[in-house]
């Protein structure tokens, strides 16, 4: 017994040792990523010189990219480990990056965009999948939620920065020092021992007996035939539309219909920064179980429908006023639909197949953020104008509804 219980602790030891080091790496992550954030779109139009068609055109291939290669990608993932997974994206990420110095046409361009992209996309989902090695229960979601809080203020800290070094016309060396970020990141997960090297499940997780020898049973794809899985990632595909919402819909809406001056959009933007930040850990403990996060997920929905209705109001009367509301009702809507996404995404993954699993999961909040979101929010402003926010609203409580719908235990 002895032995056993000191065993436990150094598993335990190890462990919070794994997750220290993981948190202090996503803080290093999205401080080098913040970096590039600031001027990405500047740097390729007005350094690279291709034009923003190309620029968009080569982001949405990218993009189609990196859903393509979720599944397969966590695949592997679950073969050799989520932490040696990731270390090799974050390298190709650095890789990637540090291309972009190189850039001078199009296909260079494509071709280092979407390494980016690839990367980028799945180390989201592994990194879920690799806390799930690290962690148990609803412990999962709160250390979720305090790496992407950590993962905020990086980007908080390094946006600035990096806007400050472009405009001191210093654009390599900025690129270069997001590249040494992801370095940095992939040498900090690579030094950890002992934890999180293989994926639960390992190699040949499932057998059947034929003729007296074990062999290996693989289900090919197997995420991407789970109808609860495929379902599950469609509703949150839709609930994830707050983030199009508050990129795209907000400040093209404030400058088309609200009459106020631009320099509000960083106001209202700081309100979302800080109760996202202040905020995420204790919003995660509302989504312990399935059920409350089932529950989160409606209530996430209700609210998204408010803000809706808030930014449409602040096209016709008090647009400061209602613009935060609307600000303060999508943050509350973030701060719901996103742990509870981590809660269901975990329900749903078998132990064997986890990285897979969330990889698949994750697919519909890409298609929500990245593909389906801009189509909608600038293609409904362009046509319909502030009935925009009325469809939008349709959509948030047909996800709301499906929530509840949705069957989702483990």
């Amino acid at each position: 017994m002895r032995f056993s219980s000191k065993v436990h602790n150094v598993v335990c030891m190890t462990q919070d040792t794994a997750l220290r080091r993981l948190l202090g790496a996503g803080f290093v992550d999205y401080l080098g990523g913040g970096l590039f954030l600031a001027f990405s779109a500047v740097y390729f139009t007005q350094v690279v010189g291709l034009s923003a068609t190309q620029v968009g055109v080569g982001t949405g291939i990218a993009g189609v990219a990196a859903m393509a290669g979720a599944v397969p990608i966590g695949r592997v993932a679950d073969r050799i480990g989520a932490r040696r997974a990731i270390v090799v994206l974050h390298l190709a990420r650095a890789a990637g990056t540090a291309s972009y110095v190189l850039v001078g046409e199009w296909w260079g361009f494509l071709a280092a965009v979407a390494v980016v992209t690839v990367a980028d996309q799945a180390i989201a989902s592994l990194t879920q999948a690799y806390v799930a090695e690290l962690a148990e229960g609803e412990r999962r979601v709160r250390v979720l939620a305090l790496y992407r809080t950590l993962a905020n203020l990086g980007i908080s800290v390094g946006g600035p920065l990096g806007g400050l070094l472009a405009g001191a016309g210093v654009f390599t060396g900025v690129l270069l020092a997001n590249a040494g970020a992801f370095v940095v990141v992939a040498a900090m997960l690579a030094t950890v021992r002992g934890a999180g090297g293989r994926g639960a499940g390992g190699r040949g997780a499932t057998v059947r007996e034929a003729g007296g020898r074990a062999v290996p049973q693989e289900r090919r794809f197997a995420a991407l035939r789970d109808r609860r899985l495929l379902a599950a990632a469609a509703v949150d595909g839709v609930l994830q539309l707050w983030l199009p919402v508050l990129n795209l819909g907000f400040p093209l809406w404030l400058a088309r219909a609200t009459g106020l001056p631009e320099s509000w959009l960083g106001v209202l933007y700081a309100i979302n920064t800080v109760l996202g930040m202040v905020l995420l850990v204790p919003a995660a403990r509302l989504t312990a179980t399935v059920a409350a996060a089932r529950r989160c997920q409606l209530a996430a929905a209700v609210l998204m429908i408010g803000a809706c209705l808030a930014f449409w109001g602040a096209g016709r009367v008090a647009p400061l006023a209602l613009l935060v509301v609307a600000i303060v009702l999508l943050t509350a809507g973030e701060l719901l639909s996103v742990p509870a996404a981590w809660t269901v995404s975990y329900a749903l993954a078998p132990s064997d197949r986890r990285a897979e699993y969330i990889s698949a999961y994750g697919m519909g909040r890409s298609v929500g953020r990245y593909v389906l979101g801009p189509v909608l929010i600038t293609g409904l402003l362009d046509l319909a104008g502030g009935w925009m926010w009325a469809a939008l609203a349709i959509l948030f409580a047909g996800a709301g509804a499906a929530a509840v719908l949705v069957r989702a235990r483990p």
